[in-house]
């Protein structure tokens, strides 16, 4: 009877401790309920949002909200997304004296208040980047207001509090008040905070203790049918269906949140700088053009603008199809240096995610062209060996003859072509006893690959100029000393590294902001290839091309750190971050079911919450289909620096491409017409324009002010010195149109 009394007193035991372990999950519920309700009505900030910029009109939104930013808009189609003001205004406790850091961000322009003192400002042309602001605050509670405009392009907003020097995070919802709190209502918002806590772990312990039952009965079930049962292949072609499923899926998801970035009225920036190159009348002309850039994306470019109606989408549809086309890549170079499906799920996953890449996916530029090549020759690495039999000289063949002519079409192709053919040639040498003919194609292949690279960076190298240069300056690793060349290392090759990788929290799409705890996985990584015999030649392979790009930084030939011109390095950040899991899992009891485990978390995040990249809102093309045809041959033409390029593309005009260094693009676009004057930056624009007007003597002159910053006033003005009468015919987000009659007295 005692034997068996005591199992039945431990149940009933374990009966009644579960029993009051959900009286009080519930109970705490409850009060959490009363208390949370209660404290919802005194925390927060208060919201006004405008139609207009200026805060100009009646809200369209007033309510109250526990946090800033803008991700409101998209609950509501219908909310302004241009054009539109924000504030947010309160009172933020603190509760004990304290030094900190206010990191405050905008694009376009904001504000930020403390207790009547204006203590940050962001304004156009600043965008994104973060201005830091160290304020000493009593305790108690401080008066906020915070407000921001956007007025054209992309919206983004970021206010963000720190200890002095520590991380950035958001100001806490159950520290910000509608109105000046008393001590009772300081009181009642911390214990609903405390209360939020405990409610959460009190439910998390017997979710995660029935998961733990549910692995185990699972585990059990794996030990009859699982992967090392009689039915083991059924598991293996499962997991391979499940990763192309999940790839898939990513890739798709993807593609969807990013096609609101297709199509938009207008060009923006540089994007109209490639498509008035692409529309150049002489094919020589473009490919001669001295941009910073192969001109094999230009020949793809103008195949595409040739052959597709739209101009905008037509140019966009590289650099979109090459950054999802990346995905799946990505997940094969895992899958075939790892061969482990979630590994190879989580890169595809992670590619998806890159801030930098999912941005520039939608602008003509050709990082995403850049990083598919890279991925493309990180495979051609993993795959190049035939097992214990050495290089296969077929393979080596086409391997050398794709890196020779990939340099014409993406010059960053180079850091990883040329050290997979050379050490595959190295590699080769070896085993010229064993089998001469064989070496003997490897080496010849080889030859022919780096005269090809020799040829191309004879005719690419005046493909650059000074201007560029000196715009990415800070790129380049300076060989004054071996201390400022540490200090280079440690900040932009460490950003470099850092960029490659998501950094999982909420920043510009276009400047992400980084986290340091991945670059360990990177270290082990490298380690993990190069300690293995089936991945060391991809190891040497990886440390080269690393070595390669610190070279180039350090000739000045290719700017480090910099942000976007990184981007093709980025597969080998994911590459090696998948194998330093790898070795960090291996140890491990249950490691495929770990990294399962990951994969579905990083999977589920790139599916649920896929990167958006949303082109800039902008209409400036309506400039010149106002200008086209009103514009008469004896008519003067006014272009300001950027607006050439506008009329360039937009126009049917035909189009001249020249160096020039004048611009810091190296490149100037003429139209075929007479009476044109095209503008360049700095202070002799105005009398560029007298001298004009006074030798052509047009009775009409039409002026593209776009993107003119302060000159525009400037210019105005000195046509009508000129005894013009100036109307505005046309207004843009970026631009103005103006017809210039001249007066008769």
């Amino acid at each position: 009877m005692r034997a068996s009394s005591g199992p039945r007193f431990t149940r009933r035991g374990l009966r009644a401790l579960a029993g009051g372990y959900a009286l009080a999950a519930v109970a705490s519920t409850v009060l959490l309920a009363i208390d949370g309700s209660r404290a919802a009505a005194l925390t927060g900030l208060s919201r006004q949002l405008h139609s207009q910029v200026g805060f100009a009109g009646p809200p369209v939104v007033d309510d109250a909200t526990p946090r800033i930013g803008l991700d409101f808009l998209d609950d509501d189609p219908a909310l302004p997304r241009r054009f539109f003001s924000v504030r947010w205004q309160g009172f933020w406790y603190v509760p004990e004296p304290a030094v900190l850091d206010l990191h405050g961000a905008g694009d376009d322009r904001l504000d930020v208040w403390i207790d009547g003192e204006l203590v940050i400002r962001r304004t156009p042309p600043a965008d994104m980047h973060t201005l830091v602001r160290t304020l000493a605050l009593d305790a108690g509670a401080h008066h906020l207001r915070v407000e921001y405009e956007q007025h054209a392009g992309a919206s983004a907003l970021a206010l963000e509090w720190a200890p002095r020097g520590g991380r950035a995070r958001r100001l806490p919802p159950h520290r910000l008040f509608r109105e000046r709190p008393a001590g009772d209502d300081v009181r009642l918002a911390q214990r609903a905070a405390r209360l939020g806590t405990i409610v959460f772990i009190m439910w998390a312990v017997p979710v995660a203790l029935g998961a733990a039952f549910l692995a185990r009965r699972a585990w059990r079930l794996r030990a009859l049918r699982g992967p090392e049962s009689p039915h083991g292949r059924y598991w293996r072609t499962g997991a391979r269906a499940a990763l192309a499923a999940a790839v898939a899926l990513v890739a798709i998801r993807a593609c969807l949140a990013r096609l609101a970035g297709w199509n938009p009225e207008s060009l923006w920036a540089d994007d109209l700088v490639y498509g008035a190159i692409v529309r150049s009348e002489a094919l020589g002309d473009m490919l001669a053009a001295p941009i910073h850039m192969a001109p094999g994306p230009f020949v793809i470019w103008r195949g595409l603008h040739a052959l597709l109606p739209d101009p905008e989408w037509s140019l966009q549809l590289l650099p979109f199809s090459c950054a999802i086309a990346s995905i799946p890549v990505m997940a094969l170079v895992v899958w075939r240096l790892t061969a482990d499906e979630s590994l190879a799920a989580t890169a595809a996953a992670l590619t998806a995610l890159n801030p930098l890449l999912a941005h520039y996916s939608v602008f003509v530029h050709q990082y995403p062209f850049d990083f598919l090549v890279t991925a493309l020759f990180l495979l051609a690495a993993a795959t190049l060996r035939a097992g214990e039999s050495g290089i296969d000289a077929r393979r080596f063949g086409w391997l050398a003859f794709g890196g020779g002519s990939a340099i014409f079409f993406s010059v960053t192709s180079v850091f990883a072509s040329f050290p997979i053919v050379n050490l595959g040639a190295l590699h080769a040498a070896r085993g010229w006893p064993a089998n001469r003919r064989r070496t003997i194609r490897i080496l010849l292949s080889a030859a022919a690959y780096n005269a090809a690279v020799l040829a191309g960076y004879l005719l690419l190298r005046s493909r650059s100029n000074e201007i560029v240069r000196g715009d990415f300056a800070a790129g380049f690793m300076p060989l004054d000393s071996v201390g400022s060349a540490w200090g280079f290392l440690a900040a932009n090759g460490r950003r470099m590294l850092e960029l490659g990788l998501p950094s999982w929290s909420a920043v510009q799409i276009w400047d992400p902001a980084t986290v340091s705890w991945p670059l360990p996985f990177l270290g082990l990584g490298l380690a993990w290839l190069l300690a293995r015999r089936p991945t060391r030649f991809c190891g040497l392979v990886v440390g080269c091309f690393y070595a390669a790009f610190l070279a180039a930084s350090a000739l000045g030939v290719y700017p480090l750190g910099t942000g976007r011109p990184d981007i093709f390095a980025f597969p080998v950040a994911i590459a090696l971050f998948a194998a330093g899991i790898h070795l960090c899992t291996t140890p491990l009891p249950r490691a495929k079911l770990f990294r399962l485990a990951a994969a579905a978390a990083v999977v589920s995040i790139a599916v649920a919450n896929p990167l958006r990249a949303e082109y800039w809102d902008v209409d400036d093309a309506h400039l010149v289909a106002a200008l086209e045809p009103a514009l008469r041959p004896d008519d003067g033409l006014i272009l300001s620096p950027t607006g050439a390029f506008l009329v360039a593309f937009y126009g049917r005009w035909p189009v001249t491409i020249s160096a020039t260094d004048r611009h810091s693009h190296g490149t100037m676009a003429t139209i075929g017409r007479e009476r044109t004057l095209y503008l360049f930056r700095g202070p002799s624009q105005a009398a560029d324009v007298r001298r004009f007007l006074a030798g052509t003597r047009p009775e009409r002159t039409w002026y593209v002010a776009f993107r003119t910053g302060d000159s525009e006033a400037g210019i105005v003005e000195a046509i009508e010195a000129q005894r013009y009468r100036v109307r505005e015919v046309r207004e843009t987000e970026r631009g103005r149109l103006y017809l210039a009659e001249r007066r008769h007295f």
